[in-house]
């Protein structure tokens, strides 16, 4: 990995601060076929597997089923987790569930899966193990789900949320679109970004969230490439970003992706899209945003704008949550050019 970061600044952060991570984390190539041990050790042998549509015929989801049954583990599959789900989508989920015998619940997928196996595992009382088979959302490690409810993203976070176990196999994001690893590591290039810059931070979550995005920003093309380190790395990153997440929630990026993804577009696509104005508004790297626009462009994650400019800016300049905790103000509008970049990045674009 590469150290010739260019200067940056050093936000300051609290003197005093909580950091708690209750997550036993377990990473590296080949580690789920830990997954039965582990199951075992929290006491579990009837298992709900979360995870999204056309999941269970991928082969590393039939080599995971296959291998509980060998370690006479009993699963059932929900596999009905949409890419942005909502409130209703959990209480489908406890439907599922509440017709079975279950001691815990297993979630595999993105970010969208296992939330909805998170809040699914809190609800029913039971532990849980989250597997990522992709590189951005952190969810695996992070205390929150992100659920829409009446047609808007809410987070609801609570320590109880976060799982027990993460296993995080790099060699599970091959079956990743060039597309999809592209802009799941711009997602957790963001998280590593506004988790630096976050008025919550502190001298833990800013090493994690720069290691992080050094570890994504350096080993995307690696990744692209099929590059087995590049996965490891893109792997890792994530992780970690989501690791220093839990110290500091997000900031300015979520509120602008949110009124994106609110519309639409996947959490992972309006991260990416919004990331190299980030990077300018938050002074973070800023030479590099114009190569990841351009990253943008090869793998076809480009913005499409369709909606009143001045109603979606209203949206994020109301984002309290995200904007108090961002290292610099930012008025109405900046997000207003913003916005107005990112339309004439999509008439730019043929879209």
């Amino acid at each position: 990995m590469k150290n010739d970061f260019p200067e940056y600044f050093y936000p300051g952060g609290a003197g005093s601060f909580d950091f708690q991570l209750p997550t036993k984390i377990i990473f590296g190539e080949g580690t789920v076929k830990r997954l039965g041990g582990e199951i075992k050790q929290l006491g579990g042998s009837r298992v709900l597997i979360v995870t999204s549509n056309g999941m269970p015929d991928r082969q590393a989801v039939k080599d995971i089923l296959s291998d509980l049954n060998q370690a006479g583990i009993t699963t059932n599959v929900f596999s009905s987790a949409p890419p942005e789900p909502s409130a209703d989508d959990v209480n489908t989920c406890l439907k599922f569930a509440s017709k079975l015998k279950l001691d815990i619940v297993v979630g595999i997928g993105g970010g969208s899966a296992m939330d909805v196996a998170k809040k699914t595992a809190v609800e029913i009382t039971v532990p849980k193990i989250m597997i990522p088979t992709t590189a951005g959302s952190g969810s695996e490690v992070t205390h929150n789900s992100v659920l829409m409810v009446d047609g808007r993203k809410k987070s609801f976070s609570d320590i109880k949320i976060a799982a027990d176990v993460a296993i995080v196999d790099p060699d599970l994001l091959i079956t990743m679109s060039a597309s999809g690893m592209a802009s799941s590591a711009m997602d957790a290039m963001a998280h590593a970004v506004e988790s630096y810059g976050a008025r919550k931070g502190n001298n833990i979550t800013r090493a994690l969230a720069l290691e992080a995005y050094l570890l994504t920003r350096d080993n995307i093309s690696h990744a692209l490439s099929g590059d087995a380190e590049g996965r490891h790395n893109i792997a890792m990153g994530s992780l970690m970003a989501g690791m220093a997440l839990t110290g500091t929630g997000t900031t300015l990026g979520h509120a602008l992706a949110y009124p994106l993804s609110n519309r639409g577009m996947t959490h992972s696509q309006s991260l990416a899209i919004v990331l190299p104005y980030l990077l300018k508004i938050n002074r973070f790297d800023a030479d590099h945003a114009a190569e990841l626009k351009s990253l943008r462009q090869k793998y076809c994650i480009t913005p499409e704008i369709r909606w009143a400019i001045s109603e979606m800016a209203a949206e994020v300049a109301a984002d309290e949550r995200h904007l108090t905790n961002n290292p610099t103000e930012v008025t109405l509008q900046e997000i207003i050019d913003v916005l107005t970049e990112i339309r004439k990045e999509s008439h730019n674009t043929g879209r």
